[in-house]
């Protein structure tokens, strides 16, 4: 079986990084496309002895990528095309229309927010065998599109435990005491990670606990408008770093306050570090957040009182993430999905 992945970019996003999981893992033969020149999680499947092509598409540079993918797709003569995000997805299922391809689509946003992407997303729907959103949350939106429940099978994203071993407390670089709380946040700095209201609300409650810091990981388009609006020694832009879980290790309080979501590879590996999670009221969120794993806000005002509450369901939230979320049981779940394609 050969399987070829058609992914818009190998840039740093979740959905890269499960390829990266993944991938490696696999039993078949594979190869990726990716529709940009994006290349920080290509060259780490590089390593790992995964093919790799790049299109270098763009708003400029359409026509010859695409004619590019379909001669890549004729010379490897996939089995089976997976997409992943919706640039990737709208091509990829086009491209295996025409090729008389099977074609899984990982589903990992809600498009409902973009009439767009929306339309084209429904268009297409019949030109996808199986459908495999990352959370179940998302199935409600596959029905929007028309997609029969029959054509959907949700798989997770996963973790590799083994990530974990040998991680650094790097408070010290910051000058920050073992005595002082630190929050932290992971995600790009686009307008549907909602930083400002983190950074204000911490801002509040840092009025009283001085000894507070904020961790803010991430970089994106808004990350330059931030950094000049928000200047305290307490709150920590980092950028983009490598060492994201050294950063969690360090902290004691998770915050994702997204307005939109798939599901968070962040918010994962914080529960499998046990750290007090509070994350925005979405249903992306709260299948993984409940009553008995962390904290869930309305608004900022919730999110204001929440930031002093004690850890209370750390231990919880491991045992949650090692029994559903572990990478060791990819692969066997996702032999389903391409049993399921293929019949």
């Amino acid at each position: 079986m050969k399987i070829g992945y058609i992914i818009t970019g190998l840039g740093t996003g979740g959905a890269e990084k499960h390829l990266l999981k993944t991938l490696p893992l696999s039993k078949h033969d594979q190869f990726v496309i990716s529709l940009t020149d994006q290349k920080s999680i290509g060259k780490k499947l590089e390593k790992k002895k995964v093919k790799v092509y790049y299109l270098n598409l763009s708003k400029f540079n359409f026509i010859l990528p695409t004619v590019i993918l379909f001669k890549i797709l004729s010379k490897e003569k996939p089995n089976l095309i997976n997409t992943y995000l919706i640039h990737a997805n709208l091509i990829g299922r086009i491209a295996g229309k025409i090729l008389r391809i099977p074609v899984i689509n990982s589903v990992r946003n809600d498009y409902s927010y973009s009439r767009i992407y929306s339309f084209l997303d429904k268009l297409t729907s019949n030109f996808v065998k199986v459908y495999v959103p990352n959370s179940n949350s998302l199935i409600k939106y596959l029905k929007k599109i028309n997609v029969p429940r029959n054509k959907i099978i949700c798989l997770s994203n996963v973790i590799d435990t083994t990530e974990f071993n040998n991680l650094k407390n790097i408070r010290s670089n910051f000058n920050i005491k073992k005595s002082s709380k630190v929050f932290i946040s992971v995600a790009r700095f686009v307008e549907q990670k909602n930083h400002k209201i983190i950074i204000e609300s911490f801002q509040e409650y840092n009025k009283h606990n001085k000894n507070s810091y904020l961790f803010l990981l991430g970089d994106g388009k808004l990350l330059k408008n931030y950094k000049k609006k928000y200047k305290s020694k307490n709150i920590i832009f980092t950028g983009k770093v490598e060492n994201v879980k050294d950063f969690l290790y360090s902290s004691d309080t998770f915050i994702l306050a997204s307005s939109r979501e798939g599901m968070s590879n962040a918010l994962l590996e914080a529960m499998y570090m046990g750290l007090n999670c509070i994350v925005s009221n979405i249903n992306q969120n709260t299948e993984l957040i409940d009553k008995n794993c962390g904290y869930i806000f309305k608004n900022k005002s919730d999110l204001i009182k929440l930031l002093s509450k004690k850890n209370k369901f750390g231990k919880n939230a491991k045992k949650k993430i090692q029994s559903l979320y572990n990478l060791k049981d990819f692969n066997a779940k996702y032999e389903e999905v391409i049993s399921k394609c293929v019949e």
